[in-house]
């Protein structure tokens, strides 16, 4: 019941200018957050600015790191005031992506090769400095404690901006190369 997304068109920012934490039935999980997009839906929908797209760019340059050290299985949360009409809300443009990527199946001998070969993925402060990201793993099959803990953490901090007002998020899977090479185009052309 839960294993699919569908994909369907980003929603409409909602009256607090915040993507809607659900789309209608609240206990229907095709209608709630985190709603699935492929990188070519969200480049569509927020570059609408130079400080957008520089985001969008960086976003998709960490994916194709992700791609050519080898972690593919997965996928990630997007958030953050990226997601929100922050222009209209606070008069700024966004500064970074919020994101977390929750992956499986890989072996503690292959993350510390990963890491070692892409340190921006394990910290916080690379990812802001090189990629306009504002980076976090989840390693889904470590523990169920942990998968579940950290679920409950971030799902509450990305629900809700820092006044409490509830908000979305969106979900990208891992290893599209195709699309984000679409998206990257798209970004280029524009």
């Amino acid at each position: 019941m839960f294993e699919h997304y569908a994909i369907m068109p980003i929603p409409a920012f909602d009256h607090n200018l915040v993507l809607p934490p659900h789309t209608g039935d609240p206990k229907d999980p095709s209608d709630l957050s985190p709603y699935q997009c492929t990188t070519v839906d969200l480049v569509q929908r927020f570059a609408s600015t130079d400080e957008r797209r520089e985001i969008l760019k960086k976003f998709l340059e960490f994916r194709q790191e992700l791609q050519s050290h080898g972690l593919e299985v997965g996928y990630q949360w997007l958030d953050g005031s990226f997601l929100e009409n922050i222009e209209t809300r606070e008069s700024r443009p966004p500064r970074d992506l919020d994101l977390l990527t929750i992956f499986w199946s890989y072996s503690i001998s292959f993350l510390n090769q990963f890491v070692t070969k892409f340190p921006a993925f394990m910290k916080p402060e690379i990812s802001k400095r090189d990629f306009k990201l504002d980076h976090f793993p989840i390693m889904a099959d470590e523990s169920p404690q942990a998968t579940v803990e950290n679920t409950r953490y971030w799902i509450q901090l990305f629900t809700h901006r820092r006044d409490g007002i509830w908000k979305g998020m969106l979900r990208v899977e891992l290893n599209t190369p195709t699309e984000d090479q679409a998206a990257m185009d798209y970004l280029n052309s524009i």
